[in-house]
């Protein structure tokens, strides 16, 4: 069974990163023993701005009081911050410094050596790089780099594909990943001053020289536990952050489209998109293999199966995004941050409800047909009104 640590894990991950809008009163005491060798790190290696002449100085314009939001396709944190930061976007990077807790969600996640998280960090993505230092780490990722110069200075718990590990860390550690590979070059070393416990498919061979504590090693197999929560989290950071940049790609290209989509979400309009939903998936995908077995069709057939694809491949992100602009509409909130962090909690709760054996087959059809039909019925109205227009033009 998974220790209960690891467990805490996942619920951090998918509730505290999300929903989380206060700071954790911690004390950020550093490790003051010593690795045995000549790979030792010692406190003094822990960046602080009030004790290390090199830290950064930050303009007055550049330092942030409270807690700070950011949002979009590309992001750069580079403030000194008194407070809590959320960030939600494909690429963020953070160079700068918090006095609060950190909780990211993207695509490409990266920490500067520069960057320090007097609290914790709270990450989900699809690759994550740590070269700063932080009090707590909490991370889950397909891909996890931390390079020689990251410092956690109390616990570290990640759950990755593949975790590449060559920094330092100032307690115990907990990690589940498919493919762990702990650093031992001369000089550059990872080490770790409390305990280790990690699930991996291969028990890897670390002296006292690289882990001061105890070491728990849990053999990890495709069906074990820990390689389906493992799983699990993976996907569930992927289904947030392909929801993410559709809506992103739909405030960019369409806002039109999402000041309407609220207008679906009654319940005739849901049943009536659902039944367009189903007849466009059915309906496009036999209209596409009746043209395939014509030599003039071919290509037309080959576009029509695609474009079914496509719309069915988003449907779930549009119904996302409905939902959340019709709740937003109902609870009359105006700030972003409640948006992205509104359509984050319904990709966690239709991605839940798709687990569920049997039923979830069917919500996922559900879901699906309204999204495509949510689209294709936007797209008819949108062309009959350019019509009807065009022709009072002719008219007058």
């Amino acid at each position: 069974m998974l220790k209960n640590k690891t467990k805490f894990i996942v619920l951090v991950l998918v509730f505290l990163l999300v929903i989380s809008t206060f700071s954790f009163a911690t004390d950020t005491a550093t490790p003051t023993s010593e690795v045995p060798g000549d790979n030792a790190r010692t406190e003094g290696e822990v960046p602080d701005e009030n004790t290390n002449p090199d830290s950064p100085q930050y303009p007055e314009e550049d330092i942030y009081n409270g807690d700070l939001y950011l949002f979009d396709n590309d992001i750069t944190m580079d403030k000194l911050v008194d407070g809590n930061v959320f960030l939600f976007g494909k690429n963020i990077k953070v160079t700068g410094q918090v006095n609060g807790c950190l909780f990211a969600i993207g695509d490409n996640v990266t920490f500067e050596e520069s960057s320090y998280i007097i609290q914790s960090i709270y990450v989900m993505a699809n690759e994550l790089t740590l070269n700063g230092s932080a009090n707590d780490l909490y991370a889950s990722a397909s891909k996890i780099n931390a390079s020689h110069s990251c410092f956690i200075i109390r616990d570290m718990r990640v759950i990755a594909n593949t975790f590449n590990f060559s920094g330092c860390v100032g307690r115990d550690a907990f990690v589940g990943a498919n493919n762990f590979y702990f650093d031992q070059t001369v000089d550059k070393s990872a080490l770790i001053y409390g305990n280790l416990t990690y699930y991996s498919a291969n028990e890897l061979s670390l002296g006292p020289d690289f882990v001061q504590g105890d070491i728990n090693y849990h053999k990890e197999n495709d069906n074990s536990v820990a390689s389906i929560i493992i799983e699990k989290v993976i996907s569930l950071c992927n289904s947030i952050l392909y929801v993410l940049v559709v809506f992103l790609l739909c405030l960019w290209l369409a806002p039109k489209f999402l000041s309407q989509v609220t207008s679906y979400m009654t319940v005739g309009n849901c049943a009536k998109a659902f039944g367009i939903g189903i007849l466009t998936i059915f309906g496009g995908i036999a209209i596409g293999f009746v043209l395939l077995f014509t030599v003039v069709g071919i290509p037309v057939g080959i576009a029509t199966i695609g474009l079914t694809i496509l719309l069915s491949s988003i449907a779930t992100a549009i119904t996302s995004i409905s939902i959340t602009y019709k709740l937003k509409e109902k609870f009359k909130y105006s700030k972003n941050y409640m948006t992205y962090l509104t359509l984050a909690c319904i990709v966690i709760v239709i991605w839940a409800l798709k687990l569920i054996p049997y039923v979830g087959t069917a919500i996922s059809f559900v879901v699906t047909s309204i999204g495509v039909g949510i689209v294709a019925h936007y797209i008819i109205t949108k062309n009959h009104t350019k019509n009807e227009n065009k022709t009072e033009t002719v008219k007058e």
